[in-house]
């Protein structure tokens, strides 16, 4: 057994016993890791149960044993902390939605560190921004889908204007299938394929709209991943956007 070091990703928590958490963290150098931590609910503990909340960032020292399912956190401190997210309710919607979308996509556990950054940084990002962030999702789904590797085609054009789900590319013909964006849906694709994460003011798009394009993005998900299965925090993330 080893000790390693490693920033890391809270995905899941999990009651273990009076005092211990099971935790599903996503870290930087070691991939998707489960890990057990005692003694969070004792009076004094130097790492408390809101340490270890979904989404929280943290610096780690690890007690990492090969071919072992659940390895033990020897130490955990704070990576980052919140300012903004974990008190605005758009924010941390979003910050929930990527964060059960994250820990359904990833299936492998091997390190993929680029991967990891890009999930530190769009949750950082979303803290940080004072930008109209009613998008951020709908980018943030298209970006991780090419760590996935099934970002979409863009090969739209005056005759491909059909997005074909299945095949990730747009066509020329409606496909022989449901799995497929309407025209006007297909140009809204577009436009967020075309917009960095950081700048998710740039787009703006009718609550109707914006509802069929995050339905038929989920759906795209679930064609490519295997076991990818409901989205839990979907319907608050809804009740959140569509208030007004």
């Amino acid at each position: 057994m080893m000790i390693a070091k490693s920033k890391g990703i809270i995905l899941r928590t999990v009651k273990y016993s009076e005092t211990s958490l099971i935790l599903d963290i996503f870290t930087r150098e070691l991939g998707l890791k489960t890990y057990i931590i005692s003694g969070v609910r004792k009076k004094n503990a130097k790492v408390t149960l809101g340490m270890l909340q979904p989404m929280n960032i943290l610096d780690l020292v690890i007690y990492n044993k090969e071919n072992t399912k659940i390895n033990r956190i020897k130490e955990a401190q704070m990576a980052y902390v919140f300012k903004n997210l974990l008190f605005d309710i758009k924010k941390s919607s979003i910050a929930l939605f990527i964060i059960e979308i994250i820990n359904k996509s990833i299936k492998e556990k091997e390190t993929n560190k680029e991967f990891y950054d890009f999930c530190e940084n769009s949750l950082v990002f979303l803290d940080q921004t004072s930008k109209n962030i009613s998008n951020f999702h709908l980018i943030f789904l298209i970006k991780m889908s090419q760590f996935l590797g099934f970002n979409p085609i863009s090969n739209h054009s005056s005759s491909n204007i059909y997005f074909d789900l299945r095949e990730g590319k747009f066509t020329h013909n409606i496909p022989h299938h449901n799995d497929f964006l309407n025209e006007k849906d297909s140009k809204n694709l577009i436009l967020v394929l075309s917009v960095d994460l950081e700048f998710p003011e740039k787009i703006a798009f009718s609550r109707v709209d914006k509802q069929n394009l995050l339905k038929s993005l989920i759906l795209y998900y679930k064609i490519h991943l295997i076991d990818f299965g409901r989205i839990k925090t979907l319907e608050v993330f809804k009740r959140v956007f569509d208030s007004k």
